[in-house]
């Protein structure tokens, strides 16, 4: 049978954690990283515009005519503007290249454009570096994952706007903690792919030493954990993501890091919720029913004395019955739920351990109400039993979903 998990506690909002946020994402106007460690996900981070670049050492192949000149270019992590001044900077310093180059971002078309003093092209999709695995720029300067080579002429401009192609933060929890499982809510407007990996990724790592507060290339190269969020859920009532180790183990590092990566034209991207959580538990005992289980819409219905009713969020209501658990184990997962509070958030798992082996995946769990953000909004007291030499205890508890 599934085994059910409660996970709770979260690492990132501790008061021994630290956040380190790189200068351009923090703004007056922005809505503050801060939103993201609430536990109410309508309370989001979106960083301002321009908003953020981070990409590593990577190359531009052009051709002013005489064949193909790669252009090695460094990290950058910064705002477009930055990115902007640094491809200028490097496409003028080697000495194959003839023209003299200058590299703008319009923030009224919201697009990059490349210029030269003289017709050259860009080989987007020929050059060494070409191709959709392409170890170049094109993506994050607003041509498309598999462009073909631009035509030669002394003006480029990117056929897609950039507002941004990333939300990044990384953390010092103070020392190693446990972590069992990351969950996150992305949210976007319209143009946006979440799901689509060419498109979107976001990305947890964790390791025992700090990498880098700017670049998620170095996560990617050398952190000891790299965790993938899965899908997000196709309901809109419940779109929580969750990222964990595939065996299913727990994970112990001091520094972690997130990253939301997207390549589109959207000008809104926000997280609501970032957590990095504590897994509660049975290992022997499960939740053999559900009664009254499903969703619940508050809002008033229509009718003569409601004649203009004010719609309300729906959402999942999850009445659990415990029969007769292992009073060690009813202790150890249900009261010790309890004790955070109804005040505090949760995600809840009917079937994690059978998520973790693939069995489920965790974006049809969440469509089903079987995996969610939610908090205890109900708990019986139990009833005790003593049978021989063990002990038991049945009881129950209800967690409902916030949105």
């Amino acid at each position: 049978m599934p085994l059910t998990a409660f996970f709770c506690q979260d690492r990132l909002s501790h008061k021994d954690t630290s956040t380190n946020l790189p200068t351009s994402s923090v703004s007056a106007e922005a809505s503050p990283y801060t939103n993201a460690l609430d536990d109410r996900p309508r309370l989001v981070w979106q960083a301002p515009d321009p908003g953020y670049w981070s990409i590593g050492a990577s190359f531009i192949d052009i051709d002013e005519g005489g064949g193909e000149v790669s252009v090695a270019l460094p990290p950058v992590a910064g705002d477009a503007y930055l990115v902007a001044s640094t491809l200028t900077t490097w496409m003028n310093i080697p000495a194959a290249t003839t023209r003299t180059y200058t590299v703008t971002y319009n923030p009224a078309t919201v697009k990059f454009t490349i210029s030269a003093s003289g017709p050259f092209s860009i080989l987007w999709s020929s050059g060494t570096h070409g191709g959709a695995s392409g170890d170049n720029w094109r993506q994050w300067l607003g041509w498309e994952l598999n462009p073909a080579d631009t035509s030669s002429a002394a003006s480029h401009t990117a056929p897609e706007k950039r507002h941004g192609t990333e939300l990044w933060i990384t953390f010092d929890l103070g020392s190693a903690k446990t972590v069992d499982a990351a969950a996150c809510i992305l949210d976007a407007g319209t143009a946006a792919s979440i799901n689509d990996a060419n498109y979107s990724s976001a990305k947890f790592y964790g390791n025992a030493s700090p990498l880098s507060t700017t670049l998620r290339s170095h996560w990617e190269a050398s952190a000891a954990k790299k965790l993938t969020f899965t899908d997000q859920p196709a309901e809109s009532e419940n779109r929580l993501q969750v990222a964990y180790d595939t065996a299913g183990a727990a994970m112990s590092y001091q520094y972690w890091a997130f990253s939301w990566r997207f390549f589109d034209e959207e000008p809104f991207h926000a997280v609501g919720i970032i957590k990095a959580l504590k897994k509660y538990s049975s290992t022997t005992r499960q939740i053999t029913e559900l009664a009254g289980h499903g969703l619940k819409d508050p809002t008033s219905p229509l009718g003569v004395r409601t004649y203009y009713p004010a719609q309300s969020l729906t959402r999942w209501v999850a009445p659990l019955n415990f029969n007769a658990w292992d009073a060690a184990d009813y202790r150890d997962t249900v009261q010790r739920v309890v004790r955070e509070g109804a005040a505090t958030g949760l995600v809840w798992a009917l079937r994690w351990d059978e998520i973790v082996d693939g069995t489920y995946d965790a974006e049809d769990e969440a469509d089903l109400g079987f995996l969610l953000w939610g908090a205890v909004t109900s708990y019986g007291q139990g009833t005790y039993s003593g049978r021989g030499s063990s002990d038991y205890i049945s009881g129950e508890l209800t967690v409902e979903q916030v949105r």
